[in-house]
């Protein structure tokens, strides 16, 4: 289900939870299912329910494609030297 007003965003969670903030598991809600998004709504009002949502927006996409770059780069680095530290250390044994 998009996140109204962020287009893009990386939804990470989406709960429905109760009035005492418990998961509630959505049962079989013709509403929902079939119906616009506005009758869910509506159906969700009326059922004291809520959402919460856990998400990243679009706009942060590239400063993670940077970080998970950086981590990859930096766990090569360090495995090649350690590659390059046991083959010497092995041909001097």
């Amino acid at each position: 289900m998009p996140v109204t007003g962020l287009p893009g965003a990386w939804i990470i969670s989406n709960q429905t939870l109760t009035a005492n903030g418990r998961v509630f598991i959505l049962p079989n809600v013709p509403a929902c299912n079939s119906g616009t998004q506005k009758q869910c709504d509506a159906w969700f009002a009326t059922q004291h329910l809520r959402r919460h949502l856990v998400y990243q927006p679009a706009s942060r996409y590239w400063a993670f494609q940077w970080t998970e770059t950086a981590v990859f780069l930096a766990i090569t680095i360090a495995l090649a030297g350690f590659s390059v530290w046991w083959i010497r250390h092995r041909r001097l044994s």
